[in-house]
Formats: structure tokens, C-alpha cells, sequence
């Protein structure tokens, strides 16, 4: 059920510069990766490229789930994304967001809106416009639907933007509680609490 992937010669540019190249790295099912690097280094870029959401400029990406091989063009239907600049829909109630989500993609077994409402602790927020939450409310609730949704795997670029310390503490109890086995893949500037302890890392350099 969980997603692995190989990788071999990986590169990606805009116009004629290089982002990134020559990665060779393999992530196992249910195993975690860290992607860690300075902004501009180009973490977001390659943590996109391994969902399948941005094309490569040279190499390859295997995507396995089920012991097959899974097409790219099936890849962002297994993943869970978050990150600091998704788009929300600011005019949505919280809990017509929630719903409007789960339209698209399946919840996780035995959750419902109001769960993922309360997991991310916006129960009495639920009738306010999204864009009258604050930045840390609008971060937890992009993390709750990404791990209240059913998926092979969960993409995280820096989790913990716009949290507070208490906010930073919720993070880590959700991720620990709601991963469920699942591949995890996290992209971080060198932020020990963004992904778990034992992560194997990958450093890019800006």
C-alpha cells in the first residue's frame, strides 16, 4: 500500500540553471526522508518533483506501490501534500473546506469533516471564512487534511511555518499519531522537529 521510490540521476533546472542534479537515492515503503537545505537551495522544487507535481529535466523517478510500478500521471492521486504557500479557498467556511476537500479525495477510515475539524483544533471555528483565520490556524488545518486523507504517502514542505511552540508541539503529536505507517517525506531547513528522530537526510546545497 505505501509508496517507495527510486531514483537515479535526478536533476532539474529553470531555463539554463540547475536546481539540482546527479541525486541517486531510494526511499523505501513506509520509510521517512528528510530534504534538507537553505532556502534556495532547492528543496521545495525537488520535494514537488518527487510528488510528481513538476516534471524532470533529466534522470528518473520509480514510483512503486503493491509491488508495481505506479505511471507519474497516478502519482499525485496517492500522495498527501502540504505546504506553506498552498492555496486555500479563502471565501470557504472551514468546514465547507473540509467537505469540499473530501469531495476529491478520500478521508482517512472513520473520519469525518468534524473530526478533521477538531484535529485541527478549529472546533469553533467551523462556520469562519478561512481567510479570517491566522496564518498558524490555516497551517493546521493544510496538515490535518493532509494526514486526515487516505494516501500511500505524506509530502511535507517545512510543516512547521507560522506554528508556534505550542503549535510546533501539536505538529509532532500528529504526525507521530496520524502518519499510520505511512511513507514520509519532509522537507526542512535543518529543523529537527519537522520530521522523526532516525530520518535518513539528504543535504542540498544552494
Amino acid at each position: 500500500m505505501y509508496l517507495s521510490l527510486r531514483v537515479e540521476g535526478l536533476g532539474k533546472r529553470h531555463g539554463k540553471n540547475w536546481i539540482f542534479r546527479n541525486l541517486n537515492f531510494d526511499v523505501e515503503a513506509g520509510d521517512s526522508l528528510a530534504l534538507l537545505g537553505a532556502n534556495g537551495s532547492g528543496k521545495s522544487s525537488l520535494l514537488r518533483t518527487l510528488c510528481a507535481f513538476d516534471p524532470i529535466s533529466e534522470g528518473n523517478i520509480q514510483w512503486t506501490t503493491n509491488g508495481g510500478d505506479s505511471p507519474r500521471e497516478h502519482v499525485p492521486g496517492l500522495v498527501s501534500y502540504c505546504a506553506p504557500d498552498q492555496s486555500l479557498i479563502p471565501d470557504l467556511t472551514v468546514l465547507e473546506h473540509i467537505a469540499f476537500h473530501f469531495e476529491f479525495r478520500q478521508p482517512c477510515a472513520n473520519t469525518s469533516a468534524e473530526d478533521t475539524l477538531e484535529l485541527a483544533l478549529l472546533q469553533n471555528k467551523g462556520q469562519v471564512r478561512v481567510r479570517n483565520l491566522s496564518s498558524g490556524m490555516r497551517q493546521r488545518l493544510s496538515l490535518s487534511l493532509a494526514f486526515s486523507t487516505l494516501s500511500s504517502a505524506v509530502f511535507l514542505d517545512e510543516p512547521t511555518s507560522h506554528l508556534d511552540e505550542n503549535g510546533r508541539r501539536w505538529f509532532q503529536d500528529l504526525m507521530s499519531k496520524r502518519r499510520d505507517g505511512r511513507t514520509l517525506i519532509v522537507a526542512s531547513n535543518h529543523n529537527g522537529d519537522e520530521y522523526p528522530k532516525g530520518t535518513q537526510s539528504i543535504v542540498l546545497q544552494p
